[in-house]
């Protein structure tokens, strides 16, 4: 599930070594006309079926319908005592494409980092505390266009900052449920669905596992490597609300170095007014600044 966005935090170091294009910096809003969102109080309350597939299909629907989100996501090695590897707190709205305002926290590093993340219509504007990326500016603008455009003078760093691109959209792939909705949707119920209160509200707990092959095969890419680093099972927990909307995800899988780990998704505050917005040109530096600077 969570293949963490490790790259990001080397844009410093490929911009300081090989310099960089990309497409004019004319950032874009979300676009005016999209549907409202819809707070999670006033939507009707939701049947939850006990088969996997018909359950990821109706949380699916719910989750479009109140399209806004506070994501929190973390990756915790299985050991005593352990840090979390990783952990991401976002703000989405489920827009298509997606946009998102999130920060990533990597702990497991003799210093951890922290990197700021913007995503509107497909561009990425990415910033790392405490340093200046290009001619001072705080903020970085990358995009596919960008780096194609820039394939030449890239050479062998174009690939790395399509990983980059890459990871990000497995971030909000996993944020928007896609990922973690295949994983229940190819699975099985291994308990009987279990009334839990939190936070005085009644929610369901699903309890499965899912063949991690059965979803790597449907064509996740996040699956693929995580088969390739040796999961064979995934077991998962689904705690959904009244309204059909989920309030956390959990599955056990591997960290980046193959160890066992949970990863947890937590769902807050379905259906808020957000803002999310590119940051200031002036303080956003692009690839083409970087080359020919």
């Amino acid at each position: 599930m969570n293949r963490v966005l490790r790259p990001l935090s080397l844009i410093t170091v490929l911009l300081a070594v090989a310099g960089c294009q990309g497409g004019d910096s004319e950032g874009s809003d979300e676009a005016s006309e999209v549907p409202s969102p819809v707070p999670a109080e006033q939507m009707e309350a939701a049947e939850l079926p006990e088969d996997p597939g018909e359950l990821a299909d109706l949380v699916a629907d719910r989750m479009e319908t109140a399209q806004t989100v506070d994501v929190g996501i973390s990756l915790e090695p299985d050991e005593e005592e352990a840090a979390p590897v990783e952990s991401t707190t976002m703000t989405l709205r489920m827009l298509d494409p997606p946009t998102a305002r999130m920060e990533v926290v990597e702990s497991d590093k003799e210093t951890p980092t922290t990197t700021e993340i913007i995503v509107i219509d497909g561009v990425v504007y990415t910033r790392l505390e405490g340093q200046a990326i290009v001619d001072g500016k705080s903020w970085m603008r990358l995009s596919r266009e960008d780096v194609a455009e820039a394939e030449s003078e890239l050479g062998p760093f174009a690939e790395i900052f399509t990983v980059v691109l890459d990871e990000t959209d497995a971030a909000l792939t996993e944020a928007t449920g896609d990922t973690g909705l295949d994983v229940v949707r190819l699975g099985e119920l291994t308990e009987d669905p279990e009334t839990v209160a939190e936070d005085g509200a009644e929610l369901t707990r699903f309890t499965g596992e899912t063949s991690a092959y059965d979803v790597a095969d449907a064509g996740n890419e996040t699956y693929r490597d995580l088969v390739d680093a040796g999961l064979e099972e995934v077991s998962w927990t689904l705690t959904v609300g009244d309204k059909g909307l989920p309030s956390e995800f959990s599955t056990e899988i591997l960290t980046p170095d193959g160890r066992p780990a949970t990863s947890t998704v937590s769902y807050s505050d379905w259906g808020a007014e957000v803002e999310i917005a590119a940051p200031p040109e002036e303080d956003t530096g692009t690839l083409q600044e970087s080359l020919s600077g």
